[in-house]
């Protein structure tokens, strides 16, 4: 409730002040639980940021899993797990009630990759982060507008 309110104050200021406050985005790599229904929830008891229903994206990959790795940046969430033939970028629209998907061939030199003992994590500076995706013992990283790098730009 504190945190609505804080929020509520700082857009009325931003509103009559017309002035520009920092506004920085930590992110932790979530390892999450893959419901029956093809949810996950985001968050844990304390903190609840909502659910993903990831329906589409697991008849896509056509892979039982049980847990995904998911982290956020910039607003989008990156999602995979061990076995997926991609690493998936969920855009939230502005309603807040949907995401655009899209299927991210981090090896398109062969399609029948699959990734394994995969992590995602914040990298880089204040300034420019990206999420390090690590899979089969390599790292790309994945800047602020998805784009994909052999280092963090």
């Amino acid at each position: 409730m504190k945190k609505a309110l804080l929020l509520i104050a700082l857009i009325a200021l931003a509103g009559c002040s017309k002035q520009m406050i920092r506004f920085d985005q930590y992110s932790v790599a979530m390892n999450l639980t893959v419901d029956a229904d093809s949810s996950v929830y985001l968050g844990d008891g304390d903190k609840f940021n909502g659910v993903l229903f990831l329906a589409p994206i697991l008849r896509e990959e056509n892979q039982p899993v049980s847990t995904v790795k998911v982290i956020q940046n910039y607003g989008r969430y990156y999602l995979c797990a061990d076995e997926f033939r991609n690493l998936w970028m969920i855009e939230p629209t502005s309603d807040g009630t949907e995401g655009k998907i899209k299927a991210i061939d981090v090896t398109p030199e062969d399609e029948t990759d699959q990734l394994r003992n995969i992590s995602l994590s914040r990298y880089g500076t204040e300034e420019k982060a990206c999420i390090r995706f690590r899979f089969n013992g390599k790292e790309i990283f994945i800047n602020q507008k998805g784009g994909l790098n052999e280092e963090c730009k």
